[in-house]
């Protein structure tokens, strides 16, 4: 069905989001805003952090980095989903490629993927150092498909956030919602999947 496999990061790949909220505890408590994590966690899992900044009306550019910086210097641990290489290279051996879009720093996202030697599963990497736009915004996914030739078709957006599905249906292509925590659903996506190695029935095989 799919040759060209486009991943989310962060709640896809690797289960960050413990250590993610940690840092956005803390970031909400530096501008003394009182919500608590289980909303904070609703707001990132159904929406993003840029929505939660805008909606207590605070300069994003500011939060986004006093959040990073909290993320950075916090020694939490984190990992890969279990099924995370599995399903990785069973796709790469049928024959799939894949390429992953997040809003981790580039150095981040390689450095988690290399402790985990996931590294090199993927044709490239975007960050937010190419200077996209962020998510729901396709832009990013259209310069992989133009740089790489993807046929759209061909081509899916795999991610656990409404942000991820919108972002593959806005760049024409085909989305996998992963939806783990079964917190929600998003009917607009193409496919649900419970867990990762699910997605191995939508490689395209020859």
């Amino acid at each position: 069905m799919y040759k060209n496999f486009i991943w989310d990061f962060d709640g896809t790949l690797f289960n960050t989001y413990p250590k993610m909220l940690k840092a956005y505890v803390k970031t909400m408590q530096d501008f003394k805003v009182d919500i608590s994590p289980a909303e904070i966690y609703r707001m990132l899992k159904t929406a993003s952090s840029k929505d939660l900044a805008e909606k207590y009306q605070l300069d994003f550019a500011k939060f986004d980095q006093i959040y990073k910086n909290y993320e950075k210097n916090d020694s939490m641990p984190v990992f890969a989903y279990d099924d995370a290489k599995q399903t990785l290279e069973t796709i790469q051996q049928l024959g799939g490629q894949h390429f992953l879009l997040t809003h981790r720093e580039n150095r981040s996202a390689q450095a988690l993927l290399t402790a985990s030697d996931l590294v090199d599963y993927f044709v490239e990497i975007v960050g937010p150092e190419n200077q996209f736009p962020r998510k729901p915004d396709p832009t990013s996914l259209n310069y992989l498909i133009e740089k790489y030739q993807l046929n759209r078709a061909e081509t899916v957006m795999i991610g656990d956030r409404p942000m991820d599905i919108d972002a593959g249906i806005g760049a024409g292509v085909s989305t996998i919602f992963y939806n783990d925590e079964r917190l929600f659903t998003i009917d607009r996506a193409k496919h649900e999947v419970n867990s990762l190695f699910e997605i191995t029935q939508f490689i395209q095989n020859g």
